[in-house]
């Protein structure tokens, strides 16, 4: 329940500091979510004298309380408010509204002293910097932050039309790789985080850790899978090139709409090759053909030419690069709520791709992914036929060995506060839970998991 509090005070908060932005401080869509805000933070607040609310590095902390989740879903925002001199936040209920609206202003840029108030308290406290948790999910968790902000830094770079580099999108690449190896089970699950705030961002780094647990799988070198990871950390970098209004568009795109969002493969593309190193070139083909299909009927419609003709469309194969990452891109596309559609489970994603193999996909890396996230994808909810709730934790090598799985609701429907390991048979299943039903974020459970890899 603390979580789903921490979830919707920092929603609001963020809400009305991008209205702030956006329209002033005065308009009534900035006045409405900071009353949004108050009512949250105090509800947040509940029974306690007080509340501490502090960020130290990536992490949220509530209380002296890690939030690891969410300090991962709300990355982008947790980096705004402290760009604006927060640190920590002292509330006393109940919080004053105009109080919090003086907060929205400050993380928006709007004013530049931290107000005092009576219900809040910017930075009268220091957290004490202790070292960092080196748990398996901490560890990756801060991969992923250090992604998302190499993501924010490129695109920013390419946006602004400044010099860009690839080498800290590389450097994260190799970072995550070498977490991924580790802790393979955990990677896996780590790309259950969603953001419908910046789902492009988030949508690359899962479709980065995808394709390279689905690249070590077929034997491609640690050193090669370097270069097809910035390729797939960056496959739609050129979303920077489409306006906003476009990509979060909730019906139908009309003809133009649907044109602007064909470009961004190639705008992608000429970025990465603007900031590629030698070696790093092939990045760039997979930003470019990553929609084209494995049968050429995608976009852009290549032209191939064979040293004595141009041939167009099918019959002439993608890099091998941009058939794999093709394959984790629309997984992670089709797991993923959007303003025009809902999030589909791990199992229809799979339905998806198999029953487009041969077509639209590689069918040889369509057949490796199936194996590679098991009947049961990591992250997949199943109800037993004892009531119980269990979430997928590992996908099984044997297909004959159903996945490791935990409990997270009891027979009572209660959730699970250790979550620990079930044996369960085929015949135990009864059907496969959507998580938004459940109210369980996958990646959430993963921070009570011991996980070894």
């Amino acid at each position: 329940m603390i979580d789903q509090q921490i979830r919707a005070f920092a929603r609001s908060l963020r809400r009305a500091s991008g209205y702030v932005r956006l329209y002033g401080f005065q308009h009534p869509l900035c006045t409405d979510a900071v009353d949004e805000a108050a009512r949250a933070a105090t509800e947040l607040i509940g029974d306690r004298p007080g509340l501490l609310i502090g960020i130290v590095d990536d992490t949220l902390f509530i209380d002296g309380e890690p939030s690891g989740l969410i300090s991962l879903q709300f990355n982008g925002f947790l980096r705004e408010v402290l760009a604006a001199g927060i640190e920590t936040l002292i509330m006393t209920p109940p919080v004053d509204p105009d109080e919090l609206g003086q907060i929205a202003r400050l993380i928006a840029g709007d004013i530049d002293a931290a107000p005092i108030g009576r219900s809040l308290r910017v930075n009268a406290v220091d957290l004490v910097r202790g070292p960092h948790d080196g748990s398996p999910a901490a560890r990756l968790r801060r991969s992923y932050s250090h992604s998302l902000d190499a993501l924010r830094s490129f695109g920013s770079s390419v946006e602004s039309g400044s010099a860009a580099s690839l080498d800290e999108t590389a450097s994260v690449v190799k970072n995550l790789l070498e977490q991924s190896l580790a802790n393979p089970a955990a990677a896996l699950l780590l790309t259950t985080v969603k953001s419908h705030h910046e789902y492009t961002f988030y949508h690359s780094v899962n479709t980065s850790i995808l394709s390279l647990g689905l690249a070590g799988l077929v034997g491609i070198s640690e050193r090669d899978q370097v270069v097809l990871g910035i390729g797939a950390m960056l496959h739609d970098i050129g979303k920077i090139g489409v306006s906003r209004a476009v990509l979060q568009h909730p019906g139908r795109l009309d003809a133009a709409q649907w044109e602007e969002v064909r470009r961004h493969p190639q705008l992608g593309a000429e970025a990465i090759l603007a900031a590629a190193a030698p070696g790093e070139e092939l990045a760039a083909v997979v930003a470019f053909e990553h929609h084209a299909r494995f049968d050429g009927s995608g976009y852009p419609r290549l032209v191939y030419h064979d040293g004595t003709h141009h041939h167009h469309g099918p019959g002439h194969p993608l890099h091998f690069y941009s058939r794999l990452v093709a394959v984790a891109d629309t997984y992670d596309a089709i797991t993923t709520r959007r303003s025009y559609r809902r999030a589909e489970p791990p199992s229809r994603a799979l339905q998806v791709l198999v029953s487009e193999a041969g077509t639209s996909y590689d069918p040889d890396f369509v057949l490796a992914f199936a194996s590679m996230m098991g009947i049961y994808p990591p992250g997949s909810f199943l109800r037993l036929a004892s009531g119980e709730i269990v979430m997928v934790t590992r996908p099984s090598d044997d297909p004959t060995v159903l996945p490791t799985a935990v409990v997270v609701r009891d027979r009572a429907g209660s959730e699970v506060a250790a979550p620990e390991p079930v044996p369960y048979a085929d015949d135990d299943i009864v059907e496969q839970v959507a998580a938004s039903a459940l109210g369980i974020q996958p990646a959430q459970v993963l921070e009570r998991l011991p996980v070894d890899g």
